[in-house]
């Protein structure tokens, strides 16, 4: 029998957001365990893999990291594991006849297609049409242009702001912000040369700076172009009105319509992800619980760093099967 923490029991109706990851949360043998422990989930994995015409279920359980690394992998197999997991979670609570209705969504990234998948903004297959070509985008500049990403730990916004402008030598030697994911963390993305001066002063100023295992850049002007041929194809998409507000990665205001969900994704590849303020807007709306669907659990540790008073739970935390419903024991938050 399922537990459920009396916190998590009497926010579960008002008050809750549920979050997706993105690209970087995926590791190898992801979301074997809902698959395992749930309809919903294995559901999932084989509409996922006819639409796209591979076994993601092998993908995401047998490929090695580098294999997972690789972002025509990365992106399918994280948005569906992501959906499995938040699937797999209504399915078991409906088994004991509990509900959750998050008051908002929100998504890290590529994690916003996953967002509006839940709210019914998108289609799941919509969806994964429109990550296999961002993925294709994405793939194909690295393919042409040597780029990285490094995170910078210990520095303020505006000071990784100033050092990124320092560093960059023209349009085709540049690096820009690419997240802010919390007040002293953040994420640089750009030309390698570019890349490897700004993390030279970051060490200069005493702050921390870790090259990122992705093969990829984003969000970031450097994907003007891609971000143009993106948004053409976006708008060949059926969008819906979602059925709780999802928070834009770019202004952090609550999207309501899909027009504006759509404007979302359109501008997402050339635009930093400001997650500490898409945080802070949940926050001031009420929000107390986050519940965090997908790999690992990197969006619910940010969320408790940002504040401390946040519950915030991760699907991929469980210490007891079957999952996810398990990990809201109290003795699980961490």
């Amino acid at each position: 029998m399922f537990m459920i923490d009396s916190r998590v029991a009497k926010l579960g109706a008002h008050g809750s957001a549920v979050v997706f990851p993105g690209q970087g949360a995926q590791s190898s043998g992801m979301g074997r365990r809902a698959y395992e422990a749930s309809q919903a989930a294995r559901d999932t994995y084989s509409e996922a893999s006819e639409i796209v015409g591979v076994d993601l279920a092998k993908i995401c359980f047998e490929s090695d990291e580098d294999a997972l690394a690789s972002t025509h992998n990365t992106q399918p197999a994280v948005l569906t594991t992501s959906l499995a997991t938040y699937r797999a979670m209504k399915e078991k609570l409906n088994e004991i006849n509990f509900t959750i209705d998050p008051q908002f969504f929100g998504g890290h990234s590529m994690g916003m297609f996953t967002a509006a998948v839940a709210s019914g903004a998108l289609s799941f297959k919509d969806s994964l049409g429109l990550i296999l070509e961002r993925s294709r985008l994405m793939g194909s500049f690295n393919e042409a242009r040597p780029v990285g990403m490094a995170a910078i730990i210990g520095l303020e916004y505006d000071v990784v702001a100033e050092v990124c402008s320092t560093a960059t030598s023209g349009p085709e030697n540049r690096v820009d912000v690419a997240n802010h994911n919390e007040d002293l963390q953040t994420v640089i993305s750009g030309d390698v040369a570019a890349l490897e001066r700004a993390m030279g002063i970051v060490k200069g100023k005493h702050g921390k700076a870790i090259r990122l295992k992705l093969k990829v850049s984003s969000h970031t002007p450097l994907h003007e172009s891609q971000a143009s041929e993106f948004a053409e194809i976006v708008r060949k998409v059926d969008f819906k009105s979602p059925c709780a507000p999802i928070v834009s990665n770019i202004g952090s205001h609550l999207m309501v319509s899909g027009i504006e969900v759509r404007n979302e994704f359109e501008d997402q590849l050339k635009s930093p992800v400001m997650w500490a303020s898409n945080v802070r807007k949940m926050i001031s709306e009420g929000i107390e619980l986050f519940i965090e669907a997908g790999p690992g659990h990197s969006l619910s540790r940010m969320i408790r760093r940002i504040n401390s008073t946040s519950i915030a739970v991760s699907l991929d935390d469980a210490r007891q099967d079957p999952i996810p419903i398990s990990i809201f024991a109290t003795e699980s938050i961490n």
